[in-house]
C-alpha cells in the first residue's frame, strides 16, 4: 500500500513540474492581428493565441518575448527563445537555417493600392509606379523577382511602416499576405484603397506558414507538431482563427 501511496505522490511531483515547465515563444509583435504588443506591454493576436493553445496541449506555460523580424531567426539559433511562432513562410532558404512544423496555416500574396489609381497587377499595369512590401520577407522576394525592372521597389522593416507610406501617398501599391492585407482594408482602407487583381499562389511565396524550432530539435519539434493536430481536431484551432478571419486558413 505504501509503495502505490509514493507512485502515485511521484507521479503527481512529476505531471506538477511538467505543468510548470516553461516554454520560451519568440514572436515579432509588430504584424497586427497575428501578433502585435498591447498597450500593457503585452503581446497578442491569433499567432499568440494559437501558441498558447499549444502550450496548454503540451501542458506548459508559455513566456513570450519580441524579436525584431530581421534577427528573429538568429535569435532563435542563439536560445533568446525555443519556438519561433511569428507568422513565419516555410522556405527552402529558411529550412537550411532552422526546422520548421507543419504548415500550420496557408496565405496567398494580395496586391492593394488606391482605389483611384486604376492599377493593374501585371507588369505593364505597375510600370513606372512605386510599390512596397516588408523585407526580408517572401513578399519582398516575390515582388523583386516579378517587378524589380518595370517598377521602383521599396522595402519596410514592418508592416506598419509599410502602411503608413501606402496611406501618406508615398506608395502607389503595397504587397503582402492576403491574411494580413485583407484585414486591414476592412479596418483602414474605406474607400480610399482596394486589392488589385486576384490573390496568388507562387513557389517564391513559400510552402505555408510554419513554427520554427533549431536545427535537431526533433522531439520539441514532435511535440509542436502533436499538439497542433490536437488544437485542429477538437475545434480550437477553428475558433482561435474565427475571432481573427472571416476566411478560413486551412
Amino acid at each position: 500500500m505504501k509503495k502505490l501511496i509514493v507512485l502515485a505522490i511521484t507521479a503527481l511531483m512529476a505531471s506538477a513540474s511538467h505543468a510548470q515547465e516553461v516554454l520560451k515563444m519568440g514572436v515579432e509583435g509588430a504584424y497586427a492581428p497575428f501578433n502585435y504588443v498591447q498597450a500593457d506591454g503585452k503581446v497578442a493576436g491569433f499567432d499568440v493565441d494559437v501558441g498558447n493553445a499549444l502550450c496548454e496541449k503540451m501542458n506548459r506555460t508559455c513566456e513570450w518575448t519580441t524579436q525584431d523580424w530581421q534577427g528573429i531567426i538568429p535569435a532563435l539559433q542563439g536560445g533568446k527563445f525555443d519556438v519561433l511562432m511569428s507568422s513565419m513562410t516555410i522556405t527552402e532558404a529558411r529550412r537550411q537555417q532552422i526546422d520548421f512544423t507543419q504548415p500550420y496555416y496557408m496565405s496567398k500574396g494580395m496586391l492593394i493600392g488606391r482605389a483611384d489609381a486604376s492599377l493593374e497587377f501585371s507588369p505593364e499595369g505597375l510600370k513606372g509606379k512605386m510599390l512596397g512590401a516588408v523585407r526580408e520577407t517572401v513578399n519582398a522576394i516575390y515582388v523583386d523577382a516579378k517587378f524589380a525592372d518595370v517598377a521602383t521597389i521599396q522595402t519596410y522593416v514592418s508592416s506598419d511602416d509599410l502602411f503608413l507610406d501606402l496611406k501618406n501617398g508615398r506608395l502607389d501599391a503595397a504587397f503582402g499576405d492576403a491574411t494580413e492585407l485583407s484585414p486591414w482594408l476592412k479596418d483602414h482602407g474605406g474607400d480610399e484603397f482596394v486589392q488589385i487583381g486576384e490573390t496568388v499562389s507562387d513557389p517564391l511565396l513559400g510552402e505555408g506558414i510554419g513554427i520554427g524550432v533549431r536545427k535537431g530539435d526533433s522531439e520539441l519539434l514532435a511535440e509542436l507538431n502533436k499538439a497542433l493536430d490536437a488544437i485542429v481536431a477538437d475545434g480550437t484551432f477553428e475558433t482561435i482563427s474565427q475571432k481573427y478571419f472571416d476566411f478560413p486558413l486551412r
